[in-house]
């Protein structure tokens, strides 16, 4: 009994001064209109949000089939490089071709030059020895008939004649020696004795001096 009366009394007692929890306060958008909170779905562009997953759902899946077309083009391309590689090659084929038939050709003609460079000069050499031989030949052949004149001379002296001087053979020359100054005439003999002159059957000819020579 008494402690059943205590009891009662204690929880009277905690009844009586605690205090009562406090209630709730209202929503503020009741005293403020600008805080109304916004119906469902007007915060939010629900269009973009839809357009969105409509494009998330229409994402093409990645296209695993063979890729024919890169295969295609693959064989082209080894094709085209196979092509350059051969044009490359024949070009340069080509081109040491024509080189080497180059070189040929030069060495060629390098050796005809060569040739005839060394005609030429034999022929030159050839013509040199000719012009000197005969240059020597008409020296001994002038040589002779000085000579001839020389002992003519001494045979005058010896008979007691004078010679004639040199001057008076000088102005028969002048006188009836004739002289050819034309391109036309190719003999050689462009000086001859008129045929007026009294000298004419005494004049000795030059080659018989050098038949003279061949006769010995």
């Amino acid at each position: 009994m008494i402690r059943s009366t205590i009891a009662k009394s204690f929880h009277r007692f905690l009844t009586t001064n605690t205090p009562a929890p406090a209630a709730p306060p209202p929503p503020s958008h009741f005293s403020n209109p600008k805080e109304i909170p916004e119906p469902f779905g007007a915060g939010t562009d629900t269009n973009a949000v839809y357009q969105q997953q409509q494009q998330q759902q229409a994402t093409p899946v990645p296209n695993t089939k063979p890729t024919q077309d890169g295969s295609i083009k693959e064989i082209t391309a080894l094709i085209a490089m196979f092509a350059l590689a051969y044009i490359a090659i024949d070009n340069y084929t080509e081109r040491i071709r024509l080189e080497k038939l180059h070189n040929e050709t030069s060495a060629i003609n390098l050796k005809a030059l060569q040739i005839q460079q060394l005609n030429h000069q034999r022929e030159k050499k050839q013509k040199d020895l000719t012009l000197l031989q005969e240059r020597r030949e008409i020296a001994k052949r002038d040589f002779k008939m000085s000579l001839h004149i020389a002992m003519l001379r001494k045979q005058l002296m010896d008979l007691g004649v004078s010679p004639i001087e040199l001057d008076l053979a000088i102005k028969e020359f002048e006188k009836n020696v004739k002289l050819d100054n034309s391109i036309k005439n190719v003999t050689g003999q462009y000086l001859w004795l008129d045929d007026s002159s009294d000298l004419k059957q005494y004049l000795p000819d030059p080659m018989e001096y050098d038949k003279a020579r061949k006769n010995k």
